[in-house]
């Protein structure tokens, strides 16, 4: 393996890790603008999108100038399918979040998207991993649900059912996002297929949003809420997973993103005060032991390449 392509591989894994860290803030943050406002899933999602444009925008102008419209018709349309797909999972799992609570949520679309994505790049990207990635997935999955799903939950939630439903459309729109957002992740800088992927979805939000009420009004809590949505994970983490999705397959980076699960629940217990079971612990070390097998797999995976 050459050391440029060892390095590639060693932060393809890290790029995904962090965004996944920085997505693990969603139902937190999301829990926090219903709380502080009378916002709804359209409104918070739009918001997203809109202070997310600006931003792509200016970076893209700053290090692409007029390459960042230079798109290839078949490869537009993908970029199109993709951001309806981001607004579709987006808008299903903040709907998701407001009928049941975050740990069902967050439990029930995390373990079903590698399942998902799994399945789907065996057969539209043709990857064939590795059986430890396998033996991670299954890992992962048991160290999810020992984290979340045995933790004290309270109230289940307003509708239960619609929630797990919105959040198994979640899985598999996010799924699908992933597959072709890995299969245009080395034609494009991320910078492009972002402002693609938000301003379609703006689009499509936008008369969802005049029907249903787009809430304007915000307390400085929510407008920094709304702004760490728009610019922390709109702009920096997707950006993160784009780049990371240059180096590692769709299904590898899923059991990376098991690292939002982990953090979601640590800002529960920093934010509101929940406490974590030694199950929960447990589940929680489980998840950085899988990391751990993921990344040494990912490494083994690009050096059997280079060899070739």
């Amino acid at each position: 393996m050459t050391p440029q392509t060892s390095n590639r591989a060693s932060w393809g894994f890290l790029f995904i890790a962090v965004g996944s860290i920085l997505f693990g803030s969603i139902g937190v943050a999301t829990k926090g603008l219903f709380a502080v406002s009378d916002a709804n899933a359209i409104s918070i999602t739009l918001w997203r999108a809109l202070i997310a444009l600006p931003v792509l925008f200016g970076i893209g102008f700053y290090l692409l100038r007029a390459k960042m419209f230079s798109i290839r018709w078949a490869d537009l349309r993908l970029m199109i399918l993709a951001g309806l797909l981001m607004a579709v999972y987006q808008v299903a799992f903040v709907s998701a979040v407001q009928l049941v609570n975050v740990t069902i949520a967050t439990l029930v679309t995390l373990c079903t998207v590698p399942v998902i994505v799994a399945i789907l790049a065996s057969v539209f990207l043709h990857e064939h991993l590795h059986r430890n990635i396998y033996f991670a997935m299954g890992c992962a999955i048991v160290g999810v649900v020992l984290l979340v799903g045995f933790q004290p939950t309270g109230n289940f939630g307003a509708n239960v059912w619609l929630g797990i439903a919105l959040a198994l459309l979640t899985a598999l729109t996010n799924g699908l996002f992933q597959i072709t957002s890995r299969a245009l992740a080395n034609r494009y800088h991320p910078i492009q297929t972002l402002i693609v992927y938000f301003f379609i979805a703006a689009l499509a939000f936008i008369p969802f949003a005049l029907l249903n009420g787009f809430v304007i009004t915000y307390s400085p809590i929510g407008w920094a809420l709304l702004l760490h949505l728009g610019i922390s994970i709109s702009v920096i983490a997707y950006a993160l997973l784009l780049i990371g999705l240059q180096t590692t397959p769709a299904t590898t980076a899923t059991i990376i993103g098991f690292l939002e699960p982990l953090m979601g629940t640590v800002l529960a217990v920093l934010i509101f005060n929940e406490q974590l079971s030694a199950t929960g612990l447990f589940g929680a070390v489980l998840l950085l032991a899988t990391m751990g097998m993921v990344w040494r797999t990912n490494y083994m995976r690009i050096e059997a390449v280079s060899e070739l």
